[in-house]
């Protein structure tokens, strides 16, 4: 976590934590939750009397494990809106979490909550000394029902996925999925996809007929995960979607972000590439600049590079990652206003075909 708090079970009391901890509940989160819950005025009962200080002690691990209030208003059966999906041949979450060596599982008590915390903390907020969403605003959402998931590697968290459940506009259970986080130890593995697969069957045996989430138009990273390997369908493209940066953000620029969704009923979509040639609407020069063709309109497909990198182009250089922003966006925005579908291509670049 971000916040460095005193270890309050340091020293002779750490065998007193280790003797009343559960199996599956790692010692690497423990002390922070202690910490969190102990009053101030009730920490020199860790230094009186041994005996008291046990029963403080076990009584606090007792209720760091306690199970979180989440009330899950989508899993009664009343809320389906349709027959369940059919079995499948294989468990495909069981499969990708084997892959990439986690076990998911749901956030449910006070300990996840701090292991949620840290994860944000160490993707969103290094170093920053606060916290990235602090732990009371977990757990109210999960009071809320709202589903969250964390990739666990042995005892340590490593990724968390956050969403909040809702209602589309005509009444059908929804999933807005929110920040996914999974710490730079972790990746590469395929913690990402094993959490979105989790998520969306936590959806489908509730009844949900659609998971929305939102990602940065610019980051190639994020594109190939939710556009080539999830195989979402991208609905909108929305600038400055974020609003203003933060005063020490490398580029005051708003972030735009594309829209897309996993709708769960039906066959998925699929996306053909076709055998016409695209041009590139959006291609890098030799100086590194982005370089419009107009003519991509009139083409059977078009491509649209990204740099590989944005986070560090905005970080080493601003007015450049600006520039390539205004690029791909406009020709992002025009075309799915147009109705063309946008997909990811492996050569690093979203392929447009038209309507």
């Amino acid at each position: 976590m971000s916040v460095p708090v005193a270890d309050p079970v340091a020293g002779p009391l750490a065998d007193v934590v280790a003797d009343v901890l559960l199996a599956d509940v790692p010692e690497a989160v423990i002390g922070e939750v202690i910490a969190e819950m102990l009053p101030v005025e009730g920490r020199q009962a860790l230094t009186g009397d041994p005996v008291e200080a046990a029963a403080t002690i076990t009584e606090l691990v007792a209720a760091a494990t306690r199970q979180v209030f989440a009330p899950d208003p989508l899993a009664d059966p009343v809320a389906l809106t349709g027959p369940p999906p059919a079995p499948q041949p294989a468990d495909p979450v069981a499969a990708a979490a084997a892959r990439a060596g986690v076990d998911i599982r749901p956030v449910d008590t006070h300990v996840d909550v701090a292991a949620a915390v840290g994860v944000l903390d160490g993707v969103f907020a290094p170093g920053t000394g606060r916290h990235f969403y602090p732990p009371s605003l977990l757990r109210n959402l999960l009071a809320a029902g709202a589903p969250m998931l964390l990739a666990w590697d042995g005892e340590a968290p490593v990724g968390v996925l956050l969403a909040l459940p809702g209602w589309t506009v005509d009444g059908r259970p929804l999933v807005q999925s929110g920040p996914m986080a999974v710490l730079p130890t972790a990746r590469g593995r395929g913690v990402s996809v094993a959490l979105k697969l989790a998520q969306r069957t936590w959806a489908r045996e509730r009844g949900v007929t659609e998971i929305r989430w939102t990602f940065d138009a610019m980051a190639a990273v994020n594109a190939n995960l939710n556009l080539r390997r999830l195989g979402a369908t991208v609905e909108a493209f929305l600038p400055g979607y974020e609003g203003l940066r933060d005063a020490d953000s490398p580029t005051p620029l708003p972030y735009d972000r594309l829209l897309v969704a996993w709708h769960l009923t039906g066959d998925p979509a699929v996306t053909a590439d076709g055998d016409a040639e695209p041009v590139w609407a959006v291609a890098v020069a030799p100086d590194g600049l982005p370089v419009l063709d107009p003519a991509w309109t009139d083409a059977p497909a078009a491509l649209v590079a990204v740099p590989a990198d944005i986070s560090a182009l905005r970080r080493d250089d601003p007015a450049v990652a600006s520039v390539w922003q205004h690029a791909v966006g406009r020709v992002l925005q025009e075309a799915l206003a147009a109705g063309w579908r946008t997909a990811w291509d492996p050569r690093g670049a979203y392929r447009l075909t038209p309507p």
